[in-house]
């Protein structure tokens, strides 16, 4: 027991998670289809991060302490980058949202700055009358923190905050035995205040539901979504980058079989991420996958709190809950402070360090770093060359936006074999393809895309391009999919009304259908666009009135 136990303090389960959790991914990886590759050399060097942080902190423990002030620091930058977007001193990175940081719109950042706050409180608790200035310096940061983040309106990142704060306030301030030694006093006492608290609680979640009520019902549709996706493939999963395609075929099916409400409808998407990274990993990953991850999660979190890195356990925490309502490990800034965070909680602090760095194993940690950096050349090789391939495609894209279509055949042709993961270059392609009456080719090119993505609009062109190809009841397929995806869009009503005016493909009763939908849907967002199809399904109908009356 005590070997086991020495072996759980040490660490090293967590070292053996991340390696099994890593082996699970890239087995269970479609090599064929190849649908992430750029997720899959990140999650591998990802793991090279992990295992050269935990040598490096083995050596030299005093790096944890470093890679918390950067961490920490990192937190200060963006939050005074915030406050300079928020007062118009510096360039947002959305056209819609004012305070961004360096992320592209205010959720993310809003989750990067939660992170911040168990450090800052537990830095403030620790240095709290013991040393007055660091004590000030620490809570200058905290009120710079709390001064930018109402801004990023992200109910997820408060929520994520205060129960990683919660953390370190119980360990940082023994409220634990306080807490017990209240209950025995005043046992009474503690179920009226339990009760209270309950119903405070109660009540913030359901005011944080409302504060965005739409947002919110969308969020439940997903998880709702990605669940029934679950449990089509409960044990391999789909594998990484799978997603969006199981993702697209669940919510399909659930509206096909008519037990969608008006509410679901309205709040449908077709989101690039789960909004919980969690089922995700479930989809993806199969059981074993989403097993080995929590796992890997709670005991993290526990060694933190067992080797006294509290703060980076409040913020590992904190991440970890984030995790649960939005998508921060799609986001390179957000896995490298899971591996920072994560290998700072499993490390032992420097007071209680005291293993014997013996020279053999110092050579064999060396030796083991050698072999991390040439895994990491190789990966960092292959990086290149999709780096390489956008952005020959950035060149050319121009043309594309230009609709010259012929000029960029040749060019996304040849980048197609490096950049066939990327779904914006995908449907860039077919609709150049479709554009030059390359049909075959074309269908080829949108049948990859509804692998990469749960976008409709590849049912669209996918159906059009039919269309051209005179196969009708391909075309419809590819239509009344899209109309399943997403009920309440009006784009492919339009397209069946289309289809069904046809002179070659006639179905009177069919078009009236499509075009009352057409006619009568209400559209989330009003534009010319709708307008415009609006009035020539109102020709169309006129135009088929006149030629039955003859």
């Amino acid at each position: 027991m005590n070997i086991i136990k020495r072996f759980i303090y040490t660490g090293m389960v967590s070292d053996l998670l991340v390696l099994a959790f890593i082996i699970a991914i890239t087995v269970n990886y479609n090599n064929e289809a190849n649908l992430a590759p750029l997720s899959l050399f990140m999650i591998l060097q990802l793991g090279i991060l992990w295992y050269f942080c935990r040598i490096c902190m083995f050596l030299f423990p005093v790096i944890s302490n470093y890679v918390i002030y950067t961490i920490l620091l990192i937190g200060l930058i963006e939050a005074i980058w915030g406050l300079g977007q928020l007062y118009n001193f510096l360039p947002s990175k959305h056209f819609l949202f004012k305070t961004t940081g360096s992320f592209f719109n205010p959720g993310p950042y809003g989750g990067f700055i939660a992170l911040m706050f168990p450090l800052a409180l537990h830095f403030w608790l620790i240095y709290k009358k013991k040393n007055r200035i660091l004590e000030y310096l620490f809570l200058a940061v905290g009120i710079v923190l709390l001064l930018v983040f109402p801004a990023t309106l992200s109910r997820t990142a408060w929520i994520a905050a205060i129960i990683g704060c919660l953390l370190v306030v119980l360990f940082d301030t023994k409220a634990i035995a306080k807490l017990k030694n209240f209950k025995k006093q005043h046992p009474g006492k503690v179920i009226s205040l339990a009760a209270i608290i309950t119903v405070l609680f109660m009540g913030s979640i359901y005011g944080i539901f409302h504060l965005k009520k739409d947002s919110a019902n969308g969020r439940l549709f997903m998880w709702k979504i990605t669940a029934l996706a679950i449990r089509e493939s409960p044990v391999q999963g789909v594998g990484l980058g799978g997603f969006p395609a199981a993702y697209a075929q669940a919510q399909m099916d659930y509206f096909k079989s008519g037990i969608g409400s008006e509410t679901e409808k309205q709040v449908a998407g077709s989101p690039e991420y789960a909004f919980n990274e969690y089922l995700r990993i479930f989809l993806e990953q199969g059981v074993l996958g989403g097993i080995l991850f929590l796992l890997l999660t709670v005991f993290i979190i526990r060694s933190g709190i067992r080797n006294k890195q509290i703060g980076a356990s409040g913020s590992f925490l904190t991440l970890s809950v984030f995790a649960f309502a939005s998508y921060p490990y799609y986001l390179w800034e957000f896995l490298v402070m899971w591996v920072l965070l994560g290998s700072v909680c499993v490390s032992k602090t420097e007071k209680a360090h005291r293993k014997k760095k013996t020279k053999r194993n110092i050579y064999n940690f060396i030796l083991f770093l050698i072999v991390l950096f040439a895994c990491t050349l190789l990966c960092l090789k292959q990086l290149q060359l999709y780096s390489q391939a956008k952005k020959e495609w950035t060149k050319i894209r121009p043309l594309y936006n230009m609709r010259s279509y012929q000029s960029v055949m040749d060019g996304y042709a040849q980048l197609y074999p490096r950049l066939n993961h990327d779904q914006k270059f995908v449907f860039e392609y077919a609709v150049t393809l479709n554009a030059v009456k390359q049909h075959a080719k074309a269908d080829s090119v949108l049948a990859r895309g509804l692998q990469l993505s749960c976008d409709p609009m590849f049912y669209n062109v996918k159906g059009r391009n039919y269309h051209e190809m005179k196969k009708y009841k391909e075309a419809e397929t590819c239509y009344l999919n899209s109309t399943y995806l997403l009920p309440e869009r009006i784009y492919p009503y339009y397209l069946l009304t289309k289809l069904y005016a046809d002179s070659a493909n006639y179905q009177p009763q069919k078009m009236k259908r499509a075009a009352h939908a057409v006619l009568e849907k209400e559209p989330k967002v009003h534009s010319t666009a709708i307008n415009e199809m609006r009035d020539e399904v109102k020709k169309i109908l006129k135009s088929k009135e006149i030629e039955d009356e003859k």
